[in-house]
């Protein structure tokens, strides 16, 4: 996961998609079109600067139930083994994460799952009042890999504007969001790091998550990933058959 920037304590009490008020600014049709994913549709993100680094592909899908709208995001790389598997949930005021699994291989070749804690819960606020409030997601999960430690992933999200995004040669309506994060990885053997990064995201209407990066500093590596192509899982697994064949 490509995540990482502390922030003080005040900040963290800061009341997330919550607030209330008649100058607040609607942001729900620039989240995915979740009632338009129920046959689900692989997005394929590719950096814009290395034409040669492999895709990210994300399939998102929308499963209606009576009572909510629950929306999974399965992440895949070039292997097109799944790595990450999120469940969200719709609410009146944003996006709540339910779940979040993550996929590593062992020496076999045999996936082994990890069920990560939600610490915090927030994805994506529908309504912003200003661009000084933080809505903060954080979660914290133990990979097979690290018998002795555990991962607390922190991410702060600002609401930085309204923007324009070109996409397959058509312009959207678009918003943005500053990122900040940390990434503490504890280990008792290995020792402590916590790794910060910044990023934007930008998200267009009616189409969702098309553009993110995340810078990790001064030597570090940079990515900007942009929305290349959508098209339906049938077609990234005919990708997957030409590969393993």
């Amino acid at each position: 996961m490509k995540l990482q920037y502390q922030v003080s304590s005040a900040v963290l009490l800061l009341s997330l998609l919550s607030s209330c008020g008649n100058d607040q600014q609607d942001l729900r049709d620039y989240y995915f079109p979740l009632r338009e994913l129920t046959e689900g549709l692989v997005y394929e993100y590719r950096d814009l600067n290395h034409d040669s680094l492999s895709a990210d592909y994300w399939y998102y899908r929308t499963i209606p139930t009576d009572s909510a709208y629950y929306f999974t995001k399965a992440y895949y790389q070039s292997d097109f083994e799944q790595k990450q598997l999120y469940r969200e949930v719709m609410v009146n005021n944003g996006i709540l994460l339910k779940d979040l699994y993550l996929f590593e291989g062992d020496s076999t070749g045999q996936q082994l799952q990890a069920r990560a804690e939600v610490l915090s819960p927030n994805v994506f606020p529908f309504q912003v009042k200003n661009s000084e409030d933080f809505y903060i997601y954080q979660v914290r999960f133990q990979l097979p890999s690290q018998p002795h430690g555990s991962t607390t992933v922190l991410i702060n999200r600002r609401f930085s504007g309204d923007t324009t995004y070109t996409f397959q040669d058509k312009t959207y309506s678009a918003i943005q969001f500053e990122i900040l994060g940390t990434v503490d990885q504890r280990d008792s053997i290995l020792g402590d790091i916590e790794p910060r990064f910044s990023g934007k995201e930008i998200y267009a209407e009616r189409i969702g998550l098309v553009y993110y990066e995340r810078s990790y500093g001064e030597n570090a590596p940079s990515f900007y990933h942009q929305l290349v192509d959508r098209y339906p899982m049938t077609e990234l697994e005919k990708q997957a058959k030409k590969a393993w064949e």
